[in-house]
């Protein structure tokens, strides 16, 4: 093996390596279209739910 192949190796690996990093570093901060309304629940502590607030005042 000579040193252009060798150097293409180690940029090959470094790249995929940096991909797969990234991939996995937005999946984490991504959510799930199916999940949204289960991580507004989570964060908001509560129903999600729209309210009437067109409610005649006394």
């Amino acid at each position: 093996m000579n040193k252009n192949q060798k150097i293409l190796r180690i940029v090959f690996i470094v790249f995929t390596a940096g991909v797969a990093f990234l991939a996995i570093d937005m999946a984490r901060h991504t959510t799930a279209p199916w999940n949204k309304k289960k991580q507004a629940v989570r964060a908001w502590g509560g129903d999600t739910t729209p309210k009437d607030t067109l409610k005649i005042q006394k």
